[in-house]
């Protein structure tokens, strides 16, 4: 009898998990298309320098990515589109996706936000989250210019967006890599200046893009920052409105740059009992209507995809492993019964953080 439920569980988890049926898909998907053209209300982050810049609007200071409320937040809607075409080419919204960012990734628009890190005050905007974000929506790009499933008129148009994009991604590839020459500490954060979650992504364009030198750079600093790291203190997170897990998007950045065998090593001194606890239980949202209280929504997709990638990384009959296969989709199920019941707070953001959630544990499925 305890074997039938168990296996009316898995099947569950299976359906649960497969829930990015087309009806979800396009809901999901309408939230970026939708965000990425409202410019209000908008946080811009931005320095003024003098009344002229006072008076500028989102789109006049960001012609690509003034809308979905923040530029960072605009550029992972962007990735999301993006990688939609990738993994479903033939998604019945498809001809709306290539409009939208035919008319977002000119290159005239992406100059202008690639001037913008040049003018004063801008070399450090958006450092590092953006950053990190822009350099995922680079590597997307590249892939699916590559990718052998999709058209060749949709592989070309990706390569001409990336084209494009290149001087902006060069720009902030110069930015990451004088930043690295004086980054002393960590920011252990669960918000955006997180270190691991940039470096992390930032680690993927440089291998993506064949970038060594980058690469090898990055992985320096993060052995440099976190390698000696022992038994973190999991079981205080999370702050009050988190969307990274310090500690996971830490294990997550090492596991890409650790050899498997001193992974392994130094995983097994890394989490506390009481940490493992905490971070296999999903957070409480008290108030999906709160635009900070919403960051927990993020941290069950977080969660999720550390936790399946982690998992991964662990030979198949490791018990942390396992227990963090289970952890990762129960994360994800909890993130998809929230996510459509936010206002503009999650749904400017959310629909990004649960596409990568999903691409980090669809593997789960074959396991089960």
């Amino acid at each position: 009898m305890r074997r039938i439920v168990t296996i009316i569980s898995l099947l569950l988890s299976v359906y649960l998990l497969s829930a990015q049926d087309s009806n979800t898909l396009l809901r999901l998907v309408r939230m970026p298309l939708k965000s990425i053209t409202t410019e209000y209300p908008n946080k811009t982050g931005q320095v003024i320098n003098d009344e002229a810049d006072a008076r500028l609007t989102p789109s006049q200071l960001h012609p690509v990515f003034f809308g979905s409320f923040d530029w960072h937040s605009s550029v992972h809607s962007h990735w999301m589109l993006v990688h939609t075409l990738r993994i479903v080419p033939d998604l019945a919204m498809m001809d709306s996706i290539v409009a939208a960012l035919d008319h977002s990734f000119t290159a005239e628009k992406l100059a202008a936000e690639t001037a913008y890190f040049d003018r004063p005050g801008g070399a450090t905007f958006e450092r590092t989250y953006g950053w990190a974000w822009l350099l995922k929506l680079d590597e997307e790009l590249l892939r699916l210019s590559q990718d052998a499933a999709v058209s060749s008129h949709l592989a070309s148009r990706a390569a001409e967006w990336h084209r494009h994009m290149s001087p902006l991604s060069r720009t902030i590839v110069a930015r990451w890599k004088a930043h690295l020459s004086k980054m002393t500490y960590a920011d252990r954060i669960g918000t955006h200046s997180n270190s691991a979650f940039a470096m992390a992504f930032a680690y993927d364009w440089a291998v993506a893009m064949g970038d060594s030198c980058f690469r090898d750079s990055l992985r320096q600093k993060a052995l440099d920052l976190f390698a000696k790291d022992r038994t973190i203190p999991a079981e205080w997170e999370p702050n009050a409105t988190d969307f990274f897990s310090p500690s996971l998007q830490e294990a997550d950045l090492m596991r890409r740059i650790m050899p498997a065998d001193t992974y392994r090593q130094w995983f097994e001194q890394f989490f506390t009992t009481e940490g493992l606890e905490r971070l296999c239980t999903p957070p409480i949202v008290s108030d999906l209507n709160d635009y900070h209280i919403v960051h927990l929504v993020g941290l069950s997709f977080s969660r999720a995809w550390c936790m399946g990638a982690i998992a991964r990384a662990l030979p198949a009959n490791d018990g942390i492993g396992m227990r963090m296969r289970q952890a990762a989709k129960r994360h994800y199920e909890e993130g998809m019964k929230q996510i459509f019941n936010s206002n503009y707070g999650g749904d400017h953001w959310l629909g990004s953080f649960a596409a990568y959630a999903y691409e980090e544990i669809k593997w789960l499925i074959d396991r089960l």
